[in-house]
């Protein structure tokens, strides 16, 4: 049997437990006594909170060195986040001015309407659709259960320069180039009516998903750098999947410096009258939509907002 060591685990009084897992040639892990070690607040940390650990094959004692060889190089970027301002009254405020009946009416102007599955395809297929992508250097999606990752071109011609400037913003202050998290996208008639089903704060009526330019941006998970997550894919480097770990902790843990300048980024561009947005306060996300045309790599072209 092989032992392996999963990153996650319950913090207390300093300590982390880790459980150590036996792994037989079936699919079911069976679970097998913990051992209690003593690791730095950070180190642990980095363990316990990280939203997406990778399991790792090795020994408890090279877990622990490796998270402890990499902490120095990752202060520089705890320094960084400790130091990004949260978002003022002012910058909230601004965030949460276009409400739901403004976003409606700019998405019957600017998108299209699919009655089902089939036209979302015929659409797609015409070019008058496109998909978002599972992962791309800007942005990662959550399942989607209730909408599909397709907008208009437009649409995603904006989520780029959205990702560009949040990335901006990041280098300047020598942060790693976190990637957004989208968690909603096109919702037909059909999805909305599902989705209302179970979740009361659902559009009563029509809603902007349903036009294709129109989505909601996790303001609460961030995604880790691709550089990072392509380093790591497949590697039987174990430092280069420990990175992933502790770049997901430090956006789980400083998650409001990474919100703030998302939403810095966002605002620049409603300045621009580029989008409306909703600092949605049921859910952690910016509901987002298209306010103008986009053209070739985001330059914004034919402004409309009412």
């Amino acid at each position: 049997k092989e032992k392996r060591v999963l990153a996650n685990g319950s913090l207390k009084s300093g300590r982390l437990l880790i459980l150590v897992l036996a792994w037989s040639g079936c699919s079911r892990a069976e679970e097998i006594p913990g051992e209690e070690l003593t690791l730095s607040d950070s180190a642990a940390a980095a363990l316990s909170t990280s939203a997406s650990p990778p399991p790792l094959v090795l020994s408890i004692e090279d877990t622990l060195r490796f998270l402890t060889q990499l902490e120095p190089e990752f202060e520089p970027v705890r320094t960084a986040l400790n130091g990004v301002s949260s978002l003022r009254a002012r910058e909230v405020a601004e965030l949460r001015q276009d409400r739901n009946a403004q976003q409606i009416a700019l998405a019957r102007q600017l998108g299209l309407r699919a009655s089902g599955d089939d036209e979302i395809e015929k659409l797609v297929n015409e070019g008058r659709l496109v998909a978002l992508g599972d992962s791309t250097d800007l942005w990662v999606l959550r399942p989607m259960e209730h909408s599909v990752p397709y907008v208009t071109p437009d649409t995603r011609a904006l989520l780029e320069e959205v990702g560009r400037r949040f990335h901006a913003r990041l280098d300047s202050i020598g942060l790693p180039k976190y990637r957004m998290t989208f968690t909603s996208a096109l919702r037909t008639a059909e999805k909305q009516a599902a989705l209302r089903r179970v979740n009361s704060n659902a559009s009563a009526t029509v809603s902007a998903h349903e036009f294709g330019t129109t989505v909601d941006i996790s303001y609460e998970r961030f995604g880790a750098p691709v550089d990072a997550v392509r380093s790591s894919a497949g590697s039987s480097d174990p430092e280069a999947v420990m990175r992933v770990v502790m770049l997901d902790s430090l956006a789980s843990r400083h998650g409001g410096a990474l919100r703030a300048e998302l939403g810095r980024a966002i605002a620049s561009l409603r300045e621009e009258n580029a989008l409306h947005v909703m600092m949605e306060n049921s859910q952690t996300v910016y509901h987002m939509t298209l306010g103008r045309g986009f053209e070739g790599e985001g330059a914004p072209v034919a402004a409309a907002r009412d």
